[in-house]
């Protein structure tokens, strides 16, 4: 039976626990993962340490860091388990990497500010992809990523492409363009054509407020994340202002919305 190594706050006891559960003797649960059924976890562990970090709770941030961490690993030991790779060859390629992108640190390259970095960076990488298999499409970007971030992302890359709008005015009125065409359609006859006109026009919408949160340097994905925190804060301080759930459910609307503006001054 494996035994809990005695020291538990260094790297070499964290490899030795994932080992031990996939081990012969190990976790029945680790021992069936695969890359594949890892992968929903490890997109769910980064969203969490993403709201630990936003959250401002150091105790939390540490547990979350670790929660992803552990899937690193795990990930390395399933591949070390194939003779693919380990985690010291994952070491050593982000080491590789992040020196081979920094060479205003680890060389002589100049530069003049984080401008200049990045531009840097967009070259390095650019020069680090002809050594790989070309990508299919324009946009190279995470299928997995929330579709807010991927809207942002692709606007990443058509301002690099020169297909962008210019001042943050311009992207309000596409914004506002956008909007009304989804009223249009919210006026059409009631139809499947209808609903698929509504949903086509509200992506339209959600997408072009990406583009304005990227064009205000915020990132959507974060500030719908605080939009919902805020929500949820104000939306139980208005329940508590009553007895009950079920007395407020029996409010009418217009003393729900005197609430609301109780709970939005205290919050």
């Amino acid at each position: 039976m494996p035994q809990a190594p005695k020291t538990l706050n260094n790297f070499e006891a964290l490899l030795q626990i994932i080992k031990d559960l996939r081990g012969p003797d190990g976790c029945p649960w680790d021992k069936e993962q695969t890359h594949k059924s890892l992968a929903p976890y490890a997109i769910e562990e980064t969203h969490e340490m993403a709201e630990a970090i936003e959250s401002g709770d150091d105790a939390h941030m540490c547990e979350e860091l670790g929660d992803v961490l552990f899937q690193v690993i795990l990930h390395a030991q399933l591949a070390k388990e194939r003779n693919a790779f380990d985690i010291f060859d994952v070491i050593e390629s982000i080491n590789s990497k992040i020196v081979r992108r920094h060479p205003h640190v680890f060389s002589d390259t100049k530069v003049s500010g984080a401008e200049d970095v990045m531009k840097n960076w967009d070259e390095i990488k650019k020069q680090e992809k002809k050594n790989k298999k070309p990508s299919s499409t324009l946009f190279d970007i995470p299928k997995s990523l929330p579709a807010l971030q991927k809207s942002h992302k692709i606007g990443e890359k058509t301002e690099k492409y020169k297909f962008d709008w210019s001042e943050p005015t311009q992207v309000i009125a596409q914004l506002k363009a956008e909007i009304t065409e989804l009223e249009e359609a919210l006026k059409e006859q009631n139809s499947p054509q209808k609903q698929q006109h509504i949903r086509h026009e509200m992506g339209d919408v959600l997408f072009s407020a990406a583009q304005l949160a990227r064009h205000l340097n915020t990132e959507p994905e974060s500030d719908l994340r605080e939009a919902n925190r805020r929500f949820i804060s104000r939306f139980e301080k208005m329940i508590s202002l009553k007895n009950s759930l079920e007395d407020f459910i029996a409010l009418p609307a217009n003393e729900k919305e005197k609430l609301w503006h109780v709970a939005k001054q205290q919050n």
